[in-house]
């Protein structure tokens, strides 16, 4: 199954984990997954496809206390420092388990919202030391912030997470993963940017065919056929613009179009707020607006991409590090004109070279 309904979604999470349904009408809702503690799928109409991804082998996954179980999820950066366990070399790279998945219980909820909240620990892999702390994500559904008449759902999530020592270098980090079509059928990642943006790459060299660089934008190509991450300078971003990137595919299986969209303006905004160097370059500058192409083993089972952001450096409060960030994520399906008016709305794109 490489694309999930509602219904297959809902039906997966009853043999596996805890889960809420935040319905914002009778067509659009949102699932919170406990397991993970994330927005896992995200519908805004009846009978479509989640613009989220959800691993094929969800109930596997969470059985064996697997992180890679798909939808929206937060991490803290930098990547050598936590994820790599001999970061010097760049080598073992491995998701800290008391990050992610962690212990994720959902605390409050109502109709239209839920806190979840995990203690939480991770190991500094160069200073051996091991950070504890706690998150907590408050989500909440949100209505349209400029109006349409396109099928619509959207979230805003406030993530707070402490860490028990002071003075870290350390920032949130989102992460949203998005479905693809495969190769022929690709996704587009639009960002907005001011003239002339160079945009960096995090892993290896991306190819001149999988990346557009445009006077006020850049773009860039999701097909989970080979890795790539792409990573935008916050000296490049144009924060009068509250959208920091979006996503635009055609639906798998379907005559329709769909876009995600990712609001925030608690990211950072000098190169000196931002620790996550690039694994290609680490002594060149930093992305804080970041997209990942991922490599599907199986074409049966396409994998994802991913629209990141790096959220707002941690402050020392209390003896503590503390990180505190606000964003959106705002999911729309409709026709191809309807969902390119939607992008020149939000982001002031007009006639995107989609791939």
């Amino acid at each position: 199954m490489n694309y999930f309904t509602k219904e297959n979604l809902l039906s997966s999470l009853e043999k596996s984990t805890n889960f809420l349904e935040l319905k914002y009408n009778e067509e659009s809702s949102v699932i919170i997954s406990e397991y993970g503690g994330r927005p896992l799928g995200i519908f805004p109409k009846e009978g479509c496809y989640s613009l989220l991804w959800i691993s094929p082998n969800l109930n596997d996954k969470i059985t064996k206390r697997n992180r890679e179980i798909g939808g929206d999820r937060y991490w803290i950066s930098p990547e050598r420092t936590f994820f790599f366990r001999k970061p010097k070399r760049w080598r073992k790279w491995s998701c800290p388990e008391g990050l992610d998945p962690a212990e994720y219980k959902i605390k409050e909820h109502t109709s239209n919202c839920c806190i979840l909240h995990t203690p939480l620990w991770i190991e500094n892999h160069f200073s051996k030391e091991v950070y504890k702390g706690e998150i907590i994500r408050s989500i909440k559904l949100i209505n349209e912030p400029i109006a349409t008449d396109i099928s619509y759902c959207g979230i805003e999530i406030i993530e707070d997470c402490t860490l028990n020592k002071p003075n870290l270098k350390v920032n949130g980090w989102n992460l949203a993963n998005v479905i693809s079509g495969g190769p022929n059928n690709p996704g587009t990642v639009l960002i907005p940017t001011k003239k002339n943006p160079r945009p960096l790459s995090y892993i290896k060299d991306i190819p001149i065919n999988r990346l557009n660089i445009i006077n006020n934008h850049v773009e860039f190509k999701i097909d989970v056929n080979k890795v790539y991450k792409l990573a935008i300078r916050p000296e490049d971003i144009d924060f009068s613009n509250n959208a920091k990137i979006g996503y635009f595919l055609k639906i798998p299986n379907s005559d329709e179009y769909g876009f995600l969209l990712k609001i925030s303006n608690d990211i950072p905004t000098t190169q000196n707020e931002c620790f996550d160097v690039a694994k290609n370059v680490p002594n060149s500058e930093i992305g804080v607006i970041q997209s990942y192409n991922s490599k599907s083993k199986k074409k049966s089972n396409l994998m994802y991409g991913e629209i990141e952001l790096q959220l707002n450096m941690f402050k020392t409060k209390k003896n503590q590090s503390h990180g505190i960030a606000k964003h959106q994520l705002l999911a729309y399906i409709g026709k191809k004109k309807e969902i390119i008016n939607v992008i020149e709305i939000y982001m002031g794109i007009k006639n995107p070279e989609i791939f």
